[in-house]
């Protein structure tokens, strides 16, 4: 049977994490790198705990030792490496694609070794994802692009969970208590801030924003959706579900983790147009 809408006190806790997550990449930016990689480090932490706990796999010991270990070395290398550049934090991916698949071997039971692997992979883009924002915040000409970017994401994920509340029906799915109304109107949303956005801060021009903003805005409201099917998989499974807060709370998170490299390469884009 479908699940029921969850109550109202848990449909707001994703509302203040995508304000306080839009505001903190965008006001921190302007802070020392070593303090905004400290906080890019709490939002990598976040996402992989609740993201795991959401999709709880097995060997799950593997995925957040191997994720957090590559959050501290690629923000280490975002914030030291000069000139700016992401061949570090890719060779590091790369270092922990293999790190994962063998720690997978040492575990004593060897099921789901497989969805186990392909979940720690994409952890662990999702966690160099955060760490495109640090830097980013080091190219003098990339934070405008950057902002209006973030101020799409969040828009967008704000006006989907929003009109959520008042119309979570029809679902997008039977099995994922999420309303179609608000995913379109999200992206529609997240796109209408980034042209803006480019309006009032020195940066791309309005045209340009606004078609950036589209990517960025359908890739968050999508990846927020899919913790959802990431409940909805585990529940059906027999596996029992993670908690309310924690599934929509990891919707967020996840979203601005792999929002980060389609903001790189939009705002690389920019400045090289």
């Amino acid at each position: 049977m479908p699940p029921p809408s969850p109550q109202l006190l848990h449909r707001l806790p994703p509302l203040a994490v995508t304000f306080v997550i839009s505001a903190g990449i965008i006001l921190g930016a302007q802070l020392e790198r070593p303090a905004y990689a400290a906080g890019i480090a709490v939002l990598q932490l976040a996402m992989l705990v609740c993201a795991s706990w959401t999709r709880r796999v097995d060997g799950v010991w593997v995925t957040l030792a191997v994720g957090t270990a590559l959050a501290l070395g690629a923000d280490w290398a975002a914030v030291a490496w000069t000139p700016v550049s992401l061949l570090p934090v890719t060779v590091l991916l790369a270092v922990a694609f293999q790190a994962g698949a063998f720690a997978q071997l040492l575990r004593r039971d060897h099921a789901g070794i497989i969805e186990s692997a392909g979940f720690t992979m994409i952890l662990c883009i999702a966690v160099c994802g955060y760490t495109c924002y640090i830097a980013l915040s080091r190219l003098g000409s990339a934070p405008p692009a950057m902002y209006s970017a973030v101020v799409a994401a969040g828009t967008a994920i704000l006006a989907a969970r929003a009109v959520d509340l008042v119309m979570p029906d029809p679902r997008i799915n039977r099995q994922v208590t999420r309303g179609a109304f608000g995913i379109v109107i999200g992206t529609m949303c997240g796109t209408a801030s980034a042209a803006y956005a480019g309006l009032v801060i020195e940066g791309p021009e309005p045209s340009h924003a606004a078609i950036g903003g589209l990517l960025v805005a359908l890739t968050a409201v999508l990846t927020d959706l899919a913790c959802g099917y990431l409940s909805a998989s585990r529940r059906i499974d027999g596996a029992g579900t993670a908690p309310h807060p924690v599934i929509e709370i990891a919707g967020p998170l996840l979203a601005f983790a792999l929002v980060g490299p389609v903001v790189y390469l939009l705002s690389a884009y920019y400045i090289i147009d």
